[in-house]
């Protein structure tokens, strides 16, 4: 059979794997020979007979697989080849569309500059218009300033010149009411002299009256003055006996004082007397402790009310209400009706005691 060229390589290196093998066969089999084994086993050799006709069937098999494999790449490059002219086309489609909208939209660009161009001459020639009519505008408004600013300088004028002719009128008034109050001044003048010259005269003769008048008053007050004096004198003796009265009254009036003031006292420790005799003193009384009461009397010494008017931060309620009870079990201090009406009204109408457990001897 006659070989095709393309299975020369696979044929020699399939030829060279069997001869390698062989060689390695033959090299372990030799080694192995070598060895003593312990015991002796018969050697049993196993060949397998290689038909060429097979091998190259086989070879055949292996190189049409390469074959397909390089048919397969072959197929597979093309078919990479055209997606990448796939690719190239659609880049340069892509290239194009891009080279085309740029073109477009510097065309927009152009023709938007354009149309911005006009708008800006329409803009242009517009406002050169607004500014021409706006300076005729101006110079119409400047002319009608300037004609009112002439009327007003005229009308000013005339008001200058009316003004100046009332003020020479005004003064040639001045001017001639000043001549009329100068002769007016003179002729009072003239009155005054003659009025002072008789004010004068009359004056020396009205003096002359008062000189003799002052004269006879002199005479009537001295004897006034004398009458005056022995009437002062009667004053101070009648003072000096109103002072001697005043003194004895006086020492009447401290006397009955130092009296009311030893009756007032006397009434007071009677009553505090009588509360420290009718007081019972509560377990937590502690010296120290304050409290003041006011007590409601009438004239016959009869206990009306009574309140707490002030107690120590360390008076205690139980404290506190056994001083009010002691007041209230007293009823009544009968020793204040021998007191007068005056002195009882002026102290014991309402009276305040200050009470402490100190001041109790018990």
């Amino acid at each position: 059979m006659k070989l095709d060229h393309t299975y020369i390589l696979p044929s020699i290196f399939a030829l060279i794997v069997h001869v390698v093998v062989a060689f390695i066969v033959m090299s372990e089999w030799q080694s192995s020979s070598q060895r003593i084994p312990p015991v002796q086993v018969k050697q049993r050799v196993e060949a397998t007979l290689i038909d060429l006709d097979s091998l190259l069937a086989q070879q055949k098999l292996v190189d049409s697989a390469a074959i397909k494999k390089a048919a397969a790449k072959k197929a597979a490059d093309k078919k990479a080849a055209a997606k990448k002219a796939a690719a190239k086309k659609a880049a340069d489609k892509k290239a194009a569309d891009k080279k085309a909208a740029a073109k477009k939209a510097a065309d927009k660009k152009t023709a938007d500059k354009k149309t911005a161009d006009k708008k800006a001459a329409d803009k242009k020639t517009a406002d050169k218009k607004v500014a021409d009519k706006k300076a005729a505008d101006k110079k119409t408004a400047d002319k009608k300033t300037a004609d009112k600013k002439a009327a007003a300088k005229k009308a000013a004028d005339k008001k200058t010149a009316a003004k100046k002719a009332a003020d020479k009128k005004a003064a040639d008034k001045k001017a001639a009411d000043k001549k009329a109050a100068d002769k007016k001044a003179a002729d009072k003048k003239a009155a005054d002299k003659k009025a002072a010259d008789k004010k004068a005269a009359d004056k020396k003769t009205a003096d002359k009256k008062a000189a003799d008048k002052r004269a006879d008053k002199k005479l009537a007050d001295q004897k006034a003055a004398d009458k005056k004096a022995a009437q002062e004198l009667a004053k101070v003796e009648q003072a000096l006996e109103s002072l001697l009265d005043e003194e004895e009254a006086q020492a009447d009036a401290l006397e009955q004082q130092i009296t009311n003031g030893q009756a007032v006292g006397s009434a007071v420790n009677y009553i505090r007397e009588e509360i420290g005799v009718k007081w019972v003193r509560p377990a937590n009384a502690r010296n120290g402790m304050v409290v003041e009461l006011i007590i409601y009397l009438v004239p016959t010494g009869e206990v009306v009310n009574v309140e707490v008017s002030y107690r120590d931060p360390s008076a205690t309620d139980a404290f506190v209400s056994s001083v009010v009870k002691a007041i209230k079990k007293v009823r009544r201090f009968d020793k204040l009706s021998q007191l007068n009406s005056v002195l009882f009204d002026a102290n014991f109408r309402q009276f305040t005691v200050k009470f402490k457990p100190e001041d109790l001897r018990l």
